[in-house]
């Protein structure tokens, strides 16, 4: 945890340093760069140049990826078993003029959608600060862990911002209290408590775990425990479910689900860990 900590004290002093330099020279030293397959991911890409003033750009494929998601799915596939991905158009903004990059992208089959790795191949990150954001289905996903080994002379954030689809409308509050807390906004940095311990799911937390997920196309497990910590206008759950990966093996996953206080307020499923 000291370790960790550290690392983030010096990924924030970092930016705060080149953001100083960047303002004596009049430029932006920050750059949002992201791919959006459906739009979702490109509003939270605006919302975080909207409160940074980083200049922003979209990476595009040559040839764009098509059809339903299975079939991006299956192309993805495809590539990542090759290891030749797309080409992307040329971009507008100089990778090399900036020390910091937000980049962003929606998960594809539990990591970075593909044209990020089009990205991380074609440019040359070393020693730069990347934060990464991301949009998912469902979270469960692998894709800093894959940014860190794809990019080791970069300093990749340990902190990241991701929303699910069906939350996006949260994003930009999410976003505010996110920038606080790696030191790129002002205001009051929030640390968030620990769940309490695990404890046979009761009914009226069942019923919370229903509502939330219910309408989840894909099955998300039987929850067997729960712990909860207490927020500024809300209640967080950490749900352990007993579920069976795709081999039929029994296995356990982290649901979070957080419900306001305020009444009438709907329990919402945010992430899933597996």
């Amino acid at each position: 945890m000291k370790k960790k900590t550290l690392l983030f004290g010096a990924i924030a002093a970092l930016m705060a340093c080149t953001a100083k330099q960047a303002q004596a020279a009049g430029k932006s030293h920050s750059l949002v760069v992201y791919y959006s397959q459906s739009g979702t991911t490109e509003k939270v890409a605006n919302i975080i140049q909207k409160k940074t003033g980083a200049d922003i750009e979209r990476i595009e494929p040559v040839s764009p990826y098509s059809g339903d998601m299975g079939a991006i799915a299956g192309a993805f596939m495809g590539e990542r078993r090759s290891g030749k991905f797309r080409d992307l158009k040329p971009m507008k903004a100089k990778v090399a003029d900036y020390d910091t990059l937000y980049v962003g992208y929606p998960i594809w089959m539990g990591t970075c959608a593909a044209p990020i790795h089009s990205f991380v191949k074609a440019n040359n990150l070393k020693g730069k600060v990347v934060i990464p954001f991301c949009t998912f289905g469902s979270g469960g996903n692998t894709s800093i862990a894959d940014l860190k080994t794809a990019l080791p002379e970069s300093k990749i954030s340990s902190s990241w911002y991701g929303v699910r689809t069906a939350r996006v409308d949260k994003a930009e509050g999410e976003v505010e209290t996110f920038l606080i807390n790696l030191g790129v906004l002002k205001g009051e940095k929030k640390t968030l408590p620990a769940f309490s311990a695990q404890h046979a799911v009761s009914a009226d937390e069942k019923a919370i775990f229903d509502k939330a997920c219910g309408d989840y196309p894909m099955p998300l497990g039987t929850p067997s425990t729960v712990g909860s910590r207490s927020l500024d206008n809300a209640t967080e759950y950490l749900f352990t479910c007993n579920s069976k990966d795709m081999q039929g093996r029994e296995s356990k996953q982290l649901i979070y689900v957080i419900k306001g206080n305020a009444e009438g307020s709907v329990p919402e499923f945010t992430q899933v860990e597996r």
